[in-house]
């Protein structure tokens, strides 16, 4: 992202359009009726959920693992706050829509091959082996984690998970013979809908880890929720607290159609909730191809991404997303590794059908 102009206006470097200016973007994001400290999310009527902004309660006939994890967050009686919202127009989200492009082509790739294959084994084992070779790390620059694909009949509307914020420390390789390379080095993990699989936009919200060196130093290390709803720049949240060892739980949804988001916070380590109803960019609505929990390396305004750090590994939790009548967990996941310079910096590995292991370096 370009410097402002006199009139608040930022050019984006992915579309080579202006950006509104700063408070245009923030009357994006609205702020609902914030609970009181007496209200019970479990006797809350629909419409006073949708009042607070809070996620539809899902049903459990057809959503059991959504509404046991939504019981299961009302059950912590959480302490709502009424959230400041600060632009943090350095940090700039990035999409990787060449994820699809590099799965059709090895899709592709297998078809062709095929054949070959089964002239060396059996038809079964040829299909079998096709299957584990789908099922293998896509790869990208900038995300790891897993994503998983709607299904035929309708969008998805719904993306939950729950992690532990990580610390973070400048990797061995920034190590120099006075300290370390100068720099902010940062880190996102999230939960959100869309993003790749043919689609340009997301919808996502997670919580942000970072260090900062000066002199060789490390100087600072701070940690932060914020939410996106791309292509427009991150808004973090300036008043809800959070730090290294914090368990997040976070949900991102459509309950009203795909031009309005919300996205709900939950630190389950210190009872505090806090949410936010988000509109789109112009020109832009949510498609619902796929849901995402991801370990991001952030692009810059200025251009390419942090450097990224040493943040040890992030476990997701409570992987669930849904469509209106059907829900999804990891069964059908497909992970993603981070490379850099060819080399695996942050590795994914999906455990079970509802967790998602991340670890800095290679598994």
């Amino acid at each position: 992202m370009s410097a402002g102009r006199d009139d608040g206006s930022k050019k984006d470097p992915d579309h080579g359009t202006d950006q509104p200016p700063a408070d245009e973007i923030l009357r994006r994001f609205h702020i609902f009726k914030t609970p009181g400290a007496n209200f019970d999310v479990h006797a809350a009527s629909e419409r006073e959920l949708i009042v607070h902004g809070l996620p539809p309660r899902p049903n459990p006939r057809t959503h059991p693992h959504l509404a046991a994890k939504w019981r299961r967050v009302a059950d912590q009686r959480p302490l709502f706050i009424r959230p400041e919202l600060l632009l943090i127009p350095s940090i700039r989200k990035q999409t990787d829509t060449a994820l699809i492009t590099r799965r059709k082509v090895t899709d592709s790739e297998l078809v062709r091959y095929h054949d070959k294959l089964a002239e060396l084994v059996t038809a079964d084992r040829a299909n079998e082996m096709v299957k584990v070779f789908k099922r293998l790390p896509e790869t990208s620059n900038n995300w790891s984690g897993a994503y998983v694909k709607r299904p035929a009949a309708e969008p998805l509307t719904t993306v939950t998970g729950q992690w532990t914020v990580p610390g973070v420390k400048p990797p061995a390789s920034a190590k120099t013979a006075t300290g370390y390379v100068d720099g902010t080095y940062l880190v996102g993990d999230w939960v959100g809908i869309d993003g790749t699989n043919g689609t340009s936009d997301v919808m996502q919200a997670g919580t942000a880890s970072q260090c900062v060196v000066s002199g060789g130093k490390v100087t600072a290390t701070t940690f932060f929720a914020w939410v996106e709803w791309f292509s427009l720049p991150s808004i973090m949240f300036a008043n809800f607290a959070v730090d290294a060892g914090d368990l997040i739980s976070c949900t991102v949804c459509a309950p009203l159609g795909n031009t309005h988001g919300t996205a709900m916070f939950n630190n389950l380590t210190s009872g505090v909730t806090a949410n936010v109803g988000i509109d789109p960019p112009s020109g832009v609505s949510l498609t619902g191809n796929v849901a995402e929990w991801i370990v991001e390396d952030p692009g810059q305004s200025g251009g390419g991404l942090f450097p990224f750090p040493n943040y040890g590994s992030t476990h997701f939790h409570d992987c669930h997303a849904g469509t209106k009548n059907i829900e999804l967990d990891l069964a059908s996941g497909i992970e993603i590794d981070m490379l850099s310079g060819g080399k695996v910096i942050s590795a994914a590995y999906i455990e079970s059908n509802r967790t998602l292991f991340c670890r800095y370096g290679s598994l």
